[in-house]
């Protein structure tokens, strides 16, 4: 049987969690400023994230699911039983998948007023630094967008090139740059 719903009713987290031990496809749209998304679950996990039939990376699958955490509005449809069409898996544990992604969610509301603009540059570190801590958030962007980071580039090219909401890069800037991995810099 199909579970058919509203955010205004029903947020993610609470839907995800009530879904957690049930394999199938939770279909989401109408979502502002995300498209139509397939979330893919099997017992325990979040086996793959869709958008446009073709499965989303990790770092792209991370910052939609960080968008879709703060929707108020917007529709979703769950099938169960849907396997996705591929073989790509993300199989992340659910229950530390959103752990992890509400308190992202949380630390990005509390650091909005201080986020750098579309327009701020960052650039690698003159110095260099080494492994971060698994605790630094972010790590995944400073690899994804490496070779950007290494010239220097804004908060809205990383943001346009990785396909990422720019708010999501605008914090994931401004906690690498408190880890000394990236600095702000002026000029093209």
């Amino acid at each position: 049987m199909a579970l058919v719903g509203n955010f205004k009713d029903l947020p993610l987290d609470e839907l995800l969690q009530a879904l957690g031990h049930k394999e199938g496809a939770l279909e989401i749209w109408n979502v502002k400023g995300v498209p139509a998304t397939t979330l893919y679950l099997k017992p325990g996990y979040l086996r793959s994230l869709d958008q446009k039939g073709k499965p989303l990376p990790p770092l792209a699958a991370k910052a939609v699911l960080q968008a879709l955490l703060r929707a108020r509005e917007g529709s979703f449809e769950f099938i169960p039983q849907a396997r996705p069409p591929h073989k790509h898996r993300l199989n992340w544990p659910l229950d530390r998948a959103l752990l992890s992604l509400v308190t992202l969610t949380d630390e990005l509301e509390r650091a909005r007023d201080t986020l750098p603009p579309k327009e701020a540059r960052f650039q690698l570190s003159p110095d260099g630094v080494g492994p971060l801590p698994a605790q630094v958030p972010c790590r995944d962007l400073l690899k994804a967008a490496g070779d950007l980071l290494a010239r220097g580039a804004s908060v809205g090219e990383i943001a346009e090139r990785l396909g990422l909401p720019w708010d999501y890069v605008a914090f994931c800037l401004h906690r690498l740059a408190s880890a000394g991995a990236v600095r702000p810099t002026v000029g093209r």
